[in-house]
């Protein structure tokens, strides 16, 4: 599972595909820090090429998409697409497909 977005680098070219590189969750609290790696595209990703952007995001209360029996890829992929970032600004992955 991945997102498709094209979002501007620092290297001057964009990273379209998003793949969720780490993932730190606190049940208790209801949240959980999703750390996205961007990359050209899938098959930059796939053919084991570094990622050329990464950032962080955090979905917390009525952003977290577990419950009690844990969380599942797919709905922290349809969270990502949603949720502000935290100085209440748009998601940036608004508007991305399911990769």
């Amino acid at each position: 599972m991945a997102l498709n977005k094209a979002l501007p680098t620092d290297f001057g070219v964009d990273a379209s595909y998003w793949h969720i590189l780490a993932l730190q969750v606190n049940r208790g609290d209801r949240s959980a820090a999703v750390t996205l790696a961007g990359y050209i595209d899938e098959p930059a990703r796939r053919g084991g090429c570094r990622p050329i952007a990464v950032m962080t995001l955090t979905l917390a209360g009525d952003s977290y998409p577990g419950d009690a029996d844990g969380l599942q890829y797919g709905a922290l992929y349809a969270a990502l697409k949603d949720t502000p970032q935290e100085d209440g600004s748009a998601p940036p992955l608004t508007g991305a497909r399911d990769a």
